[in-house]
């Protein structure tokens, strides 16, 4: 096995309230990975962490070889594309992934950003600000935006989230490509369907705690339930359908 993503009994905690308790992973070199929560769960906080936005409490984080310390050697191996995304609307596309790849000190990246526009099928936009995008093209620029560094490991938090269905499948369809191509995706959803139709594997977090871990016919047999994701994460959160 070759873990590329490594979590080590790490914690979270804002002032009294504790968001992730002593929480371990390993996610495999290749891995289309599944995490999944109620709201408040610690999905977001378990990314921030795993991402170097947050250092742990306690605990040690291992991001292909690099510690959590080492944020910066982190930051260029990764892409993230985060619940709450940051666009400057008076920039273009095109601008816009100009501007993040000379964060990352890419040398004429024009090739590169004409590259990724087209296969997030927003060439024919790239000139227009992105102001005028709509939220699903927004999603699609923050999918190339986590892609200007050719990243090993993707962070994706609720990618998906408030597309309509034509959306959600590019965007699955592009995944499933990048993933095909060697990618490990990280990918929180609340879109059970989605998640089983993806993933490979599953983490299921609840009050900070993994509590469940496997591939689908592994968490029906941890459960004994014969139902869907969806049942058996009802089932181990105490949700209510």
């Amino acid at each position: 096995m070759d873990a590329i993503i490594t979590a080590k009994n790490i914690s979270k905690s804002y002032g009294s309230q504790a968001a992730v308790k002593d929480l371990s992973l390993e996610i495999q070199r290749g891995e289309f990975f599944g995490f999944l929560g109620p709201n408040g769960a610690g999905k977001t906080t378990t990314i921030r962490m795993l991402t170097g936005i947050l250092p742990p409490d306690q605990g040690e984080i291992i991001i292909q070889g690099k510690n959590h310390t080492q944020r910066k050697d982190i930051a260029k191996m990764i892409g993230v594309i985060p619940e709450s995304r940051g666009f400057y609307h008076w920039m273009t596309g095109e601008e816009y992934l100009h501007f993040f790849a000379q964060l990352y000190g890419i040398i004429k990246p024009e090739r590169t950003i004409s590259q990724l526009l087209k296969q997030v099928g927003l060439l024919e936009r790239k000139r227009a600000k992105i102001a005028t995008y709509s939220r699903g093209m927004k999603q699609r620029l923050g999918l190339a935006r986590a892609l200007i560094n050719g990243p090993k490991i993707l962070f994706l938090d609720e990618p998906t989230l408030g597309l309509d269905p034509q959306g959600q499948e590019d965007i699955q369809k592009l995944l499933k490509t990048l993933n095909h191509e060697g990618v490990t995706i990280f990918f929180s959803s609340h879109l059970l369907p989605e998640v089983s139709a993806l993933c490979s594997r599953i983490g299921i977090i609840n009050h900070g705690k993994l509590i469940a871990l496997g591939t689908l016919s592994e968490l029906q047999e941890q459960t004994q339930s014969k139902g869907s994701l969806k049942d058996i994460f009802l089932a181990l959160t105490g949700q209510h359908d």
